[in-house]
C-alpha cells in the first residue's frame, strides 16, 4: 500500500470513529459528566495506555526544548484548545449548529496555507473545498437559534483546529515524530491545561455512574489510537488540506447513527449534503492516489 492510499484510509477511519463520539458523550453526560470533566478525562485516561504502547514499541520519549515548545503551542492553541472551545459552545448553541460551524475548518485550513505559506492550491482541491462546505451547510436545519457567544466559540474552534492541522503538517520538529510519542506529550499537556481550568472554574465533577466512566474510558483511549493517531498519519501522508477535507466524513457518520439509532429523518437536503461530501472525498482520493 503506497503512502497516499495509507493516508486516505487513515483519515477516513479517523473521521468515521469521531462520528461515534457524540453517541458515547451522551452516555457520559447522562451518567453525571459534563463538558469540562469530559475534556479533562479524554486526555488523562488515555495516558497510561499511550505510555505502555510507547514502551512496548521501544519509543524514546525524550524530547528537546525546541520540540517541547512546539508541543505546548500545538496543544494549547490547537489540539486541546479546540476541545475546550467546542465543548463550551455546546452550552450556548445547539450541538448541530456548533458542529456545522466547527466544520468550516477545512476552509480555514486551505485559506491559511494560501495566505501564510503561499501554497498554490489546485482547482480540483478548491472544488472539493466548495463541495465540503456546501455539504456541511446543508446539514444545518436552521430551526433553532443560538447566542452570539456560542457562535463565536464554535467559529474559534474551527480556526484552532485548522491551526492544529497546519502546524502538524508544517512543524519540522513534530512532523516525522512517532505519532504515539506526539500524542503522549499533547495529551499530557492537555490534561494539565484542563485540570487547571477545571479547578479554577470549579467545573470538574467525577460523580459519574460506572457506565458513564466506561464510556469515557473508551472514548479517551479510542480518541488517542483511532481518532487522533490516524488523523496525524493522514496529515503526514496526504497533507493538511486533503486531510481536513477528508475528515468532513465525520458528520456523515453522525447522521447515519442518528438515522439508525435515534430514528432521525433523512431529508433530501441532508442527503444532498452527504452526496456532496462523498463526491469531494472520491475526488480527493483519486487525485492523491494518482500523485
Amino acid at each position: 500500500m503506497n503512502n497516499k492510499v495509507k493516508g486516505i484510509g487513515a483519515t477516513l477511519i479517523s473521521a468515521i470513529y469521531f462520528g461515534f463520539v457524540p453517541l458515547l458523550m451522551k452516555t457520559v453526560y447522562a451518567g453525571g459528566g459534563n463538558s469540562f470533566t469530559a475534556a479533562f478525562l479524554r486526555f488523562g485516561l488515555s495516558l497510561p495506555l499511550l505510555f505502555v504502547f510507547c514502551k512496548v514499541k521501544g519509543v524514546d520519549l525524550r524530547v528537546t526544548w525546541e520540540e517541547m515548545k512546539h508541543f505546548i503551542v500545538i496543544t494549547v492553541f490547537g489540539y486541546a484548545g479546540t476541545t475546550l472551545l467546542v465543548f463550551n459552545a455546546y452550552n450556548y448553541i445547539p450541538t448541530g449548529m456548533a458542529t456545522t460551524i466547527h466544520f468550516l475548518y477545512p476552509t480555514f485550513t486551505v485559506a491559511g496555507l494560501m495566505i501564510f505559506f503561499r501554497e498554490k492550491i489546485s482547482k480540483t482541491k478548491i472544488l472539493c473545498v466548495v463541495l465540503c462546505l456546501t455539504g456541511i451547510l446543508l446539514f444545518y436545519d436552521g430551526g433553532t437559534g443560538g447566542s452570539f457567544i456560542g457562535i463565536i466559540l464554535a467559529l474559534c474552534s474551527s480556526m484552532t483546529y485548522a491551526f492544529y492541522t497546519i502546524f502538524l503538517g508544517k512543524s519540522k520538529a513534530l512532523k516525522d515524530m512517532e505519532p504515539a510519542k506526539r500524542l503522549m506529550y499533547m495529551h499530557s499537556i492537555g490534561t494539565i491545561m484542563m485540570l487547571i481550568i477545571g479547578l479554577i472554574s470549579g467545573s470538574l465533577s467525577f460523580s459519574m455512574t460506572p457506565l458513564s466512566w466506561g464510556a469515557m474510558a473508551l472514548t479517551a483511549n479510542l480518541s488517542a489510537f483511532i481518532g487522533a493517531m490516524l488523523y496525524q498519519i493522514g496529515v503526514k501522508y496526504v497533507g493538511s488540506e486533503s486531510a481536513a477535507m477528508l475528515s468532513t466524513f465525520e458528520p456523515i457518520t453522525s447522521i447515519v447513527i442518528g438515522v439508525l439509532v435515534y430514528n432521525e429523518a433523512m431529508t433530501v437536503k441532508i442527503f444532498i449534503g452527504c452526496m456532496a461530501i462523498i463526491l469531494a472525498t472520491l475526488i480527493i482520493a483519486k487525485t492523491e492516489s494518482k500523485e
